[in-house]
């Protein structure tokens, strides 16, 4: 009689599944490798691929941890996750959100990054939001993180209001005195790709998707300026102070560049380049998109004190 383990069904049995487990708020979470300790704190934000949660470690540094979903197979996850990591720490930047650690507990995946205060989705809530105050502040950022990208090979492929945050960096020696610095950072490089990884069938957002994306023929190629489509969107929403979504017949029409149009100078001109179906003809880098919002013939509005297609 044969070995059972070399039978045929045996043989082709599937691996034993690992079933991830998420965080429950006020657990207190030990790594192994770093020996870092985490308290989890309440849900702050959840995406396709991952819950966010407050956390802070032993030195109560206020942070943020994102717990990747089950998506997939465990070695799926477990791929996306290093992959991720790996491009946060390749692209550190102070435009960048910071990247502390990675480990993986209960068969979920951990990453912990600092803790941002707001996402630009939450400036929208708020009434009284002056958008057009805000878009030098947030440009001079949020362009200088996207050409860093750019520089190194890789393309965001997702910049939207919900991974654009605010960081708020106290002083600790006056920690209640309110002397309080505001950064804007760009987040979530969970779709970043290197440039030549670039293609119609890479994951994105279905609602954002560039002229490119949706007719590549007639309007690629697909490169770093789906970057700058998704900046001209997001600068022109800003200046609307609303936020806008365009159906894809609109976007193959050029409509997003139309609105840009109508904006005061020097926006129109900007955000009518960053917006042209046409990649070739569209603002080449995010260091040209911040010149031509900065045109010294028209210049734009002062930034808020805080407290062809």
């Amino acid at each position: 009689m044969s070995d059972p383990q070399e039978t045929p069904a045996a043989a082709a049995a599937p691996p034993e599944q690992k079933f991830a487990v998420q965080p429950a708020p006020g657990e207190v979470i030990a790594t192994k490798v770093t020996g870092h300790t985490y308290t989890i704190g309440q849900p702050i934000g959840e995406g396709s691929f991952g819950i966010v949660y407050e956390c802070k470690d032993e030195w109560e540094n206020e942070l943020a941890v994102k717990v990747l979903k089950p998506v997939g197979t465990y070695e799926k996850v477990r791929a996306a996750a290093d992959a991720e990591f790996r491009k946060l720490v390749h692209l550190r930047h102070p435009n960048i959100t910071f990247v502390h650690d990675l480990f993986e507990y209960r068969n979920a995946f951990y990453i912990v990054t600092e803790r941002c205060h707001l996402s630009l989705a939450v400036f929208f809530r708020n009434p009284t939001f002056e958008g057009p105050l805000w878009v030098r502040p947030i440009a001079r950022c949020l362009l200088q993180a996207v050409s860093f990208l750019h520089l190194n090979g890789y393309v965001h492929q997702d910049i939207h209001f919900g991974n654009i945050f605010a960081a708020i960096l106290k002083d600790d020696v006056v920690p209640d005195g309110g002397h309080e610095v505001w950064k804007f950072k760009l987040g979530d490089l969970g779709v970043t790709r290197l440039l030549q990884e670039v293609d119609a069938k890479n994951t994105r957002a279905q609602w954002m998707l560039p002229p490119e994306v949706l007719a590549p023929a007639e309007f690629g190629p697909l490169d770093w300026r789906l970057d700058i489509y998704h900046l001209g969107l997001l600068f022109l929403q800003l200046a609307s102070s609303r936020e806008m979504r365009f159906s894809a017949e609109e976007v193959l029409e050029g409509k997003p560049r139309e609105a840009a149009l109508s904006l005061p100078s020097p926006l129109n001109f900007a955000l009518e380049k960053a917006l042209r179906r046409h990649a070739q003809h569209r603002t080449a880098t995010a260091s040209e998109l911040w010149r031509d919002l900065n045109s010294p013939a028209q210049p734009m509005i002062a930034p808020p004190t805080l407290g062809s297609s």
